[in-house]
Order: structure tokens, then C-alpha cells, then sequence
């Protein structure tokens, strides 16, 4: 009884110990308070085996809660990896490949699965050419110890592709908002007035239906969230939301390409889009276009594609573009919750982006494949 006595305590002692070794950023071990000494001074070698376990749980709960609870790690150390991973292969550390190269934005999924297949060898490939190692595809020690440092432990929430991701527009938006409550109202879930706000009824609206669909039941769309409910919801019309078209206050000096027909009229100089129709201006926004690096194109263009929940992979990772109208390419003018919250501190990929979602709405509406879109 005394060597269990004596291991045990010396487990106690050390408890601050294992989290600062299992742990890299962890706080420093405590030690024993005093309160948790005296907890631990009334055993005796003749103790039962409860009055030792409730002498010891005392103590701990004694201990200091730094000392108890393990802090927050958003990135990871190196270490040993089990086996080299490649194209081909299936397994549950693949699934956590997946997930890190997604912290990393190398690999732009939504739900990971545990087959190494072409995607992820791209991704794979993708990131050893950016930061030095051989671009084999396989995922060895040096590869591995790389990416960790660029990622974090993934949840079991995201091992088992239910986690709670950022908004898929966020709920400052009146009109995505309106949106998301005409959808609601289709299913039976919301009730309330479809006025955009993110009050009481649509955040339990919200929970229900990711509920409904085996979700946790937050109060947050994700982009998981979205694509089930417009999947079982239809597209409601702009007039069924808003009274009249967007208003418009700002002037933009139009090009002389966009003086006939229906023309989306673009000015990189003046960071303005307006919607021009037989040389009549209908709406005049802030316009954002690309970040250092990239580039808009400028000319007459012709719209040759439209898609109203586009979710751009091509960067690495998923990026929301509500209201895509492509006019060359993969360049497209559409909304940018980006946009909307960092102004003109970032920038597209290329893309000529709106910040206001009533807007971005009304013109998917008003556009057709074959009208032109000048860029000047």
C-alpha cells in the first residue's frame, strides 16, 4: 500500500509536468499549493484505497487550473510521422493530411475522407514546391514536420466533417439575411418577418435546421449549412425580398463602349461598376479588383457563364463568390463578403467584386449570358 500510495502522489505531483511535455505551449508546471500538500500529508500506509483516491482527488482539485486544464495549441510541433504517406494509400492519418493541408490553404475540400488521391497529391505537391523540399508527392518526415507548424490539431468535429466553419456570408448582410429567412420560411422552420434580421426566431430557425440535417445546432450558416438548405429550397426572386431596385448615389465617368445596350460598365481608376442600359446609368457601386500579384483584365468582354452559390477552390481554399457572372475565363464579378469587411486592404484574384449583396443580387437578375461587361 505504501509504494501505491507513494506512485500515486508522485503522479499528482507531477501532473503539471505531463501537460507541459505533452504540450509545447503550455504554461510551466506548478508546483503544490499548500492546501493540496496538506490533502495529500493525510495518507498513511494504512490507508483504504478510497481514503487514498478521495486524498488525491482533493489534492488535484487543490492544484492551481492552469496545472489542470491544457491550453488552447492553434499550431502544431513536429513529430515522428508513423509511415510515409502516398498516392493510393487509405487511412485516418490521410484524413488528418487533409484537414492540415486545409489549415494551410493547400487543399481547398470540404469534407476530408482518408483516400490519398489526385487532389491531394496536387496539394501535396503544391506545398513542398513553396517551401523548399522536393516536390515528390509523398509525405515524408521532412514533409510532415513542414506542414505542422502551418496547422493545428484538427477537432474531432473536423475529422468527422461536422465542425461549425465561418459564415458562409456573414449575418450583417441584410439581404443574405433575407434570403436565408425566405429559405427558412420555405421549410417550415421560420416564421418571423423576412426583414434580415439575425434575432431570436432566425438564430433558432437556424440551429433547427442544422439539426434537422445531423449538424451540431448552432447558430451560424456555414458554408455545410448553406449548400443543404439550397438544395432543398428554391431561389427566392429579388422582388420578393426588396420593394424597389437598389438606390444609387455615386457617379462614374463611363467609357464610350458603354454608351449602347445592356453593359455592365467597370473603372479599375475609379474603383466604380455601374449597370448601364441604352446609356442610361440604373446603379453605381464601389468596385474592388485584384491584390498584388494578380491581375483584372481590361477590355469589352462578353458573359458567358452565371452561378449563384459559386465557391472558388482554385487558391487553395474555398472562397464564397454569391451572384458569380463570369465574363472571361474564371473572372467573374460577384459579391465579396472580403470585400465588405477589409475594403480595399485586399483584393481579388482577379475578379471585379461588390460589397453589397442586395446589389449583387438585383443584377444577377438583371444580366443575361451575351451581354457585355467593359473593363477599363
Amino acid at each position: 500500500m505504501r509504494a501505491l500510495i507513494t506512485g500515486v502522489a508522485v503522479a499528482v505531483i507531477g501532473l503539471g509536468t505531463f501537460w507541459s511535455h505533452a504540450r509545447a505551449d503550455a504554461p510551466a508546471a506548478p508546483t503544490l499549493t499548500a492546501d493540496a500538500q496538506s490533502a495529500l500529508a493525510t495518507l498513511t500506509p494504512g490507508a483504504s484505497p478510497r481514503d487514498t483516491v478521495n486524498a488525491i482527488d482533493s489534492a488535484i482539485a487543490l492544484m492551481p487550473a492552469v496545472g489542470r486544464q491544457a491550453a488552447p495549441r492553434p499550431f502544431s510541433q513536429p513529430e515522428p510521422i508513423r509511415q510515409e504517406l502516398r498516392f493510393g494509400m487509405a487511412s485516418r492519418l490521410i484524413r488528418e493530411l487533409q484537414i492540415r493541408l486545409r489549415h494551410a490553404k493547400y487543399l481547398a475540400i470540404l469534407d476530408a475522407d482518408n483516400r490519398f488521391g489526385m487532389q491531394t497529391r496536387a496539394a501535396v505537391v503544391k506545398f513542398q514546391q513553396e517551401n523548399g523540399i522536393r516536390a515528390t508527392g509523398i509525405v515524408d518526415q521532412k514533409t510532415w514536420d513542414a506542414l505542422l507548424p502551418k496547422s493545428h490539431h484538427p477537432t474531432e468535429a473536423e475529422l468527422s466533417n461536422i465542425d461549425v466553419g465561418p459564415w458562409f456570408t456573414g449575418p450583417k448582410h441584410r439581404g443574405y439575411m433575407m434570403e436565408l429567412q425566405h429559405r427558412l420560411n420555405q421549410i417550415g422552420l421560420y416564421q418571423g418577418p423576412v426583414d434580415g434580421a439575425f434575432d431570436a426566431p432566425t438564430r433558432e430557425a437556424i440551429g433547427a435546421f442544422r439539426a434537422r440535417i445531423g449538424l451540431p445546432a448552432a447558430e451560424i450558416m456555414d458554408e455545410r449549412t448553406w449548400a443543404n438548405l439550397i438544395r432543398v429550397t428554391r431561389n427566392p426572386r429579388y422582388a420578393e425580398l426588396f420593394d424597389a431596385p437598389p438606390a444609387s448615389a455615386l457617379t462614374q465617368e463611363l467609357d464610350p463602349r458603354c454608351a449602347a445596350g445592356r453593359v455592365v460598365c467597370i473603372s479599375k481608376e475609379q474603383r466604380r461598376m455601374s449597370y448601364v442600359v441604352d446609356g442610361k446609368v440604373r446603379f453605381t457601386r464601389e468596385a474592388r479588383f485584384s491584390r498584388p500579384g494578380y491581375d483584372s483584365p481590361v477590355g469589352a468582354f462578353r458573359v458567358w457563364y452565371m452561378n449563384r452559390d459559386t465557391i472558388s477552390t482554385i487558391f487553395g481554399e474555398r472562397t464564397p463568390m454569391p451572384y458569380a457572372i463570369f465574363y472571361t475565363g474564371n473572372v467573374a464579378i460577384h459579391f465579396s463578403d472580403d470585400f465588405a469587411e477589409k475594403g480595399y486592404e485586399s483584393g481579388s484574384h482577379g475578379c471585379s467584386q461588390l460589397k453589397d449583396y442586395q446589389v449583387a443580387m438585383w443584377l444577377y437578375e438583371q444580366i443575361k449570358v451575351g451581354d457585355r461587361v467593359v473593363v477599363y
